[in-house]
């Protein structure tokens, strides 16, 4: 008999499952609450699947729970919150509610390699998903960095990998999921507008190793102790990470020099100073990449390489320019206000900072007093202004420019900035008040940086 799929969320990973599903001859029911005529803008190739006889559509409304009695199983999009009313009639209703991770999980034979946390994923994932590139084996770089696993699961082979970022809210939508080797690079506040209370975001991102078995690999922070008391609760074979310590299995970074233990061997990898990306959040980065890499079996000298040449990833400390002596800086990924804090720490230069977003319901205040030392100008913008503002101000601070656009916001710093300068575009924040993602956010900004030069 044919199984039927609610599809909730008309996003990238909803529309790849959907098309996966229906390839394999499954009844497909895809909904968005968004107007049919902006989907098909967005993802035309929906309007090649309405030609399907096993496809239905339904956009512009949330569905009737009645819609229920025909389905054997929902598939909700990471971006849609779980307590909307169709998704908690399925839970009520016994109907099995998964994600696009654990869609595509039950459909390959491929290993994952799967990486979470607060901060860093987007690199460590890229660099790592490079070092097995480099290693010759077949590798697809999925997941929350913005290609959806399903894309690839009719493709990809048993000796082949899935180098898969997770976010949190994929983690919430997770069942059997089971990746071979994972890694909790660090927990700091962060969706507390969707998970409410950190015990429950840390909890989610918790969820990265609930199946694994004592033959799989856990990577941690050892300089994190909300990571490694969460880790407690694993079996897996733990590895450490840590940039204050030596660690019996795993790597670090003590002195300049970087090292990596196999429980055998206590091996030199290289200088600190040799790796392509810098900062020590990086070099942190760096550091779970190799112990992933290298415990996993991939050659020494092909990780080093990699380590060496690796230049980071767009929209993460990503150098825009230096014009009229002024450097601008495109950290448009920095949606929270750790990631803010660490962009903060790693320019040394006067920093004119653009910041400001979607209300995540952080607390400013640690982030304001760094703000208070090391900024010149705060410039600042979206639904969270008046509260970066107020936060800023509890700190002594008050060189605030308020703006309503990002074209004022970019304007308004080139005036500011005199030679010597760094603008920063780190927003502490998501961006979806503005802009459907952070992507977009950093090339608007490095198009208005860059326009006129």
């Amino acid at each position: 008999m044919r199984k039927t799929t609610l599809v909730i969320g008309a996003a990238r990973s909803g529309v790849a499952v959907s098309e996966l599903l229906l390839k394999r001859g499954e009844t497909v029911v895809l909904t968005d609450t968004r107007a049919s005529g902006i989907v098909h803008k967005e993802f035309p190739q929906i309007l090649e699947y309405e030609k399907y006889a096993q496809f239905e559509s339904i956009f512009g409304i949330q569905p009737s729970p009645e819609i229920l009695n025909s389905i054997d199983e929902v598939v909700v999009s990471p971006g849609v919150p779980l307590i909307i009313p169709i998704i908690q009639a399925a839970y009520q209703q016994g109907i099995p509610v998964i994600g696009e991770v654990e869609a595509a999980y039950r459909l390959t034979r491929t290993p994952f390699i799967a990486i979470t946390g607060t901060n860093g994923k987007t690199t460590t994932t890229t660099l790592l998903g490079e070092i097995f590139k480099a290693s010759g084996r077949g590798t697809y770089v999925v997941g929350n960095i913005g290609d959806p696993i399903t894309n690839y699961v009719r493709a990809a082979k048993d000796i082949e990998v899935f180098v898969t970022e997770i976010s949190s809210f994929q983690l919430e939508t997770i069942d059997t999921f089971r990746p071979r080797a994972a890694a909790i690079l660090n927990l700091t506040p962060d969706h507390l507008d969707r998970h409410l209370t950190m015990e429950n975001y840390v909890k989610a991102k918790g969820r990265i190793f609930e199946n694994q078995t004592n033959e799989d690999l856990l990577v941690l922070n050892g300089d994190d102790p909300l990571v490694c008391q969460l880790a407690e609760k694993a079996v897996s074979q733990k590895a450490f990470f840590s940039y204050q310590k030596k660690v019996a299995y795993g790597a670090w970074c003590l002195n300049g020099e970087i090292y990596i233990n196999d429980r055998k061997n206590v091996i030199f990898v290289c200088r600190e100073d040799e790796l392509g990306i810098i900062g020590p959040h990086n070099t942190m980065n760096a550091l779970v990449a190799l112990t992933l890499a290298y415990l996993s079996g991939v050659e020494l000298d092909v990780i080093i390489r990699v380590l060496k040449s690796f230049s980071g990833v767009e929209h993460r400390l990503e150098m825009v320019g230096c014009f009229s002596g002024v450097t601008y800086i495109n950290d448009s990924k920095g949606t929270n206000t750790n990631a803010t804090i660490t962009a903060l720490n790693a320019v040394k230069e006067p920093i004119i900072l653009l910041a400001g977003g979607y209300d995540k319901k952080e607390d400013y205040s640690e982030l304001m007093e760094l703000v208070a030392k090391r900024v010149k100008r705060l410039i600042v913008l979206g639904v969270t202004a008046d509260d970066l503002i107020k936060a800023a101000n509890a700190k002594g601070f008050t060189a605030i420019t308020k703006v309503e656009t990002y074209e004022e916001a970019v304007s308004c710093a080139k005036a500011e900035a005199v030679p010597g300068d760094t603008v920063l575009l780190s927003p502490a924040c998501a961006s979806w008040d503005m802009f459907d993602n952070y992507e977009i956010r950093g090339r608007v900004f490095k198009k208005l940086v860059t326009e006129n030069q």
